[in-house]
């Protein structure tokens, strides 16, 4: 998502995310805050891959006040709940996206303006099997990231950017 983009908004069950949420708190003692089911209602209500300053931008934009330190430690606690993936981008800011919608999914992302695909290739996941099978291990987990360089002359994200 480039600086101008809008993320797009999409309809959850939050009441059911915000239950799972606190159940959790509730057995790791932890404290149900309004700012920390606020910042989960902002992940599930847009869909994308947020940095920290993306989300305390949307937060301010619907009015929720929140510190920097309270959107890290609640990112942490929903990872830890299953509620929200972290993805570790090779030299860039660290993104949060939804973990419960989006199924298994590999990404893209693009060394020019940052954009992020998503992708699922069925044949591509095949291959990563047969090649543990190979060592005689079973899959258990995989983190596929590809990187590019867009090709598109006049790209619209690389404009958006500044990278033209």
């Amino acid at each position: 998502m480039g600086p101008d983009t809008k993320p797009e908004i999409r309809h959850v069950d939050l009441e059911q995310l915000e239950d799972r949420f606190k159940s959790f708190l509730y057995a790791k003692r932890g404290k149900v805050t309004n700012e920390r089911l606020a910042l989960l209602r902002t992940l599930y209500t847009h869909n994308g891959h947020f940095s920290v300053d993306q989300l305390l931008d949307l937060m301010a934009k619907n009015e929720h006040s929140i510190s920097r330190a309270t959107v890290y430690r609640t990112l942490d606690l929903l990872v830890q709940c299953g509620l929200v993936k972290k993805l570790a981008i090779e030299d860039r800011e660290t993104r949060y996206e939804s973990a419960l919608d989006s199924g298994h999914h590999d990404h893209i992302i693009c060394v020019d303006c940052n954009k992020i695909i998503e992708f699922f290739n069925p044949e591509l996941e095949a291959i990563q099997d047969d090649i543990l099978g190979v060592y005689n291990l079973k899959p258990v987990k995989h983190i596929h990231q590809l990187y590019g360089s867009c090709t598109v002359p006049n790209c619209p994200e690389k404009k958006k950017s500044g990278q033209t």
